[in-house]
């Protein structure tokens, strides 16, 4: 449209200066008629100009989006994105290894890719027992829709508690699923994808802690226990972010040394807080997705950290990832 736009009001314009210059080269008798003309060629230049101006800055705009969930997410984490989007960005770095520090000029070389298919992957998350988030609808979720041939059904939820703490015991739980994939998958090499977090909503009201559930077809309140401990938004999110910092150290001190399990060829695990969405009301939406960890470790014990691939670009607070 805006290309159609800018070449009317050049056909416009030239024609203006055609019309302005047909006529016998001017003379000394004849000066007040070449002023009219000059003025008239000035006039027709500065309408294509204004013209081609008006085309510009009447190209429509996506609307701000003031929506109280969104807003308070941007403040306390900022970085966080829809699961939808988290779940293509973590594929996209699953599917090219080596990936520039622009997320979107990948390296095509197929000898570069992972090898995350649908009949090797296993997707795992160790998921927060409150957590009261359809399967379908979280971030795990969706990456087994995406990269499995068993879909949602096929995702592997580890019971971590109220509060997304894991077992001592997660590396055998997820190497047994793992060998029960690799049966039924003819013996070959599995791929695990492990998410892992805490998880706090946020309020139609935009308020940290707390989100609106239907409970036996009645709304209710559902609040998270870091609201129980802490006082005001900030509060509330920081308990939420030294929770998955106490998750994380547990996780990496079972699988950060590349000690993976029989039949699984690698590893990529994504950590992180889940910020809980309304579900019903004109306030519902998607539950998002605070990205801190991405790293994939191979069954030799090397490691390659994925978060720039993934999630670079989002300028998540340094002091949120150590």
């Amino acid at each position: 449209w805006l290309q159609v736009m800018r070449s009317l009001c050049l056909f416009a314009a030239t024609a203006g200066v055609a019309s302005a210059f047909s006529f016998n080269p001017p003379s000394d008798s004849n000066a007040a008629a070449v002023q009219s003309r000059r003025d008239a060629l000035t006039n027709l230049v500065s309408a294509g100009a204004a013209c081609a101006s008006a085309a510009i800055i009447s190209v429509p705009t996506e609307p701000a989006n003031a929506v109280p969930f969104d807003e308070t997410r941007k403040v306390f984490f900022p970085g966080s994105l829809i699961n939808s989007v988290a779940a293509l960005r973590i594929e996209s770095a699953l599917k090219y290894k080596n990936i520039s520090d622009s997320r979107r000029k990948q390296n095509l070389d197929d000898k570069k890719r992972a090898k995350y298919g649908p009949k090797n992957t296993l997707v795992v998350t160790c998921s927060c027992s409150d957590d009261m988030t359809p399967m379908a609808d979280t971030l795990a979720g969706m990456l087994g829709k995406d990269l499995t041939n068993t879909g949602v059904d096929g995702v592997v939820s580890l019971d971590c508690g109220s509060g997304g703490m894991p077992s001592s015991n997660v590396m055998s739980d997820i190497s047994s699923a793992a060998k029960k994939l690799s049966e039924s998958a003819g013996g070959r090499d599995i791929n695990v994808v492990l998410i892992y977090g805490p998880h706090v909503g946020i309020s139609k009201e935009g308020k940290v802690g707390y989100v609106e559930r239907r409970v036996n077809d009645e709304e209710s309140i559902a609040t998270s226990e870091y609201a129980t401990k802490a006082g005001d938004d900030r509060a509330i999110a920081d308990a939420a972010k030294q929770a998955y910092k106490a998750i994380k150290s547990k996780i990496e001190s079972q699988i950060g040394a590349g000690v993976l399990g029989e039949g699984i060829s690698e590893m990529t695990v994504v950590g992180g807080v889940t910020l809980n969405r309304s579900k019903f009301g004109k306030e519902k939406g998607e539950d998002a997705f605070y990205p801190l960890y991405a790293k994939q470790i191979m069954s030799d014990g090397s490691s390659l950290d994925i978060f720039d691939g993934a999630f670079g670009d989002r300028e998540v607070p340094p002091k949120d990832r150590e």
